[in-house]
């Protein structure tokens, strides 16, 4: 969408429109997700196979279609990231994603894997703190910083900030 990468000036700063829409459609997929996965006959498909597999196959549930659903609605939901992350710039390689993914992988594991409250605000704390960085003239290290803060989290609290401790008795 052309658009989408015009300039706009908000008070004395210039931004892209992109960058103005990102967090209002990032909170209304998050918000249509947690609505999925904790009110509709799939999302609750999704939670029980996601705690017991098997059980959930005895259960009746056809395990197959929930899991190519749930390839589906992630990505869906990556689709749209790429696209509002990649709108400013102007080449793509294959490998472009990679650390956008991996940060990704951070902020879920630093909130807790399974807990999307906890993965929005891992990604939030990561984001600012990134930022800090990268305001205190340290730009080189904000990467460094996002990859030895989850090795802190997995050392410190391996199950994140909101994860759960699963515990499974034999």
């Amino acid at each position: 969408i052309p658009w989408i990468s015009n300039s706009i000036t908000i008070g004395t700063a210039t931004t892209t429109i992109v960058t103005v829409i990102t967090p209002f459609i990032t909170i209304i997929l998050v918000a249509a997700l947690v609505m999925l996965i904790k009110h509709t006959k799939i999302g609750m498909a999704m939670r029980a196979v996601s705690r017991d597999f098997e059980t959930s196959q005895l259960m009746g549930i056809k395990i197959n279609s929930v899991i190519g659903m749930t390839f589906v609605i992630g990505s869906l939901l990556a689709a749209v990231g790429s696209f509002l992350y990649f709108s400013n710039y102007t080449s793509v390689t294959p490998l472009s994603g990679s650390i956008p993914g991996l940060k990704a992988f951070v902020a879920a594991v630093f909130g807790g894997i399974g807990s999307i409250p906890g993965a929005v605000v891992g990604a939030f704390i990561i984001g600012i703190c990134e930022n800090l960085i990268k305001g205190l003239g340290w730009t080189t290290f904000s990467d460094a910083f996002t990859f030895a803060l989850l090795i802190t989290i997995l050392v410190a609290k391996p199950t994140g900030l909101f994860g759960e401790k699963f515990t499974e008795k034999v």
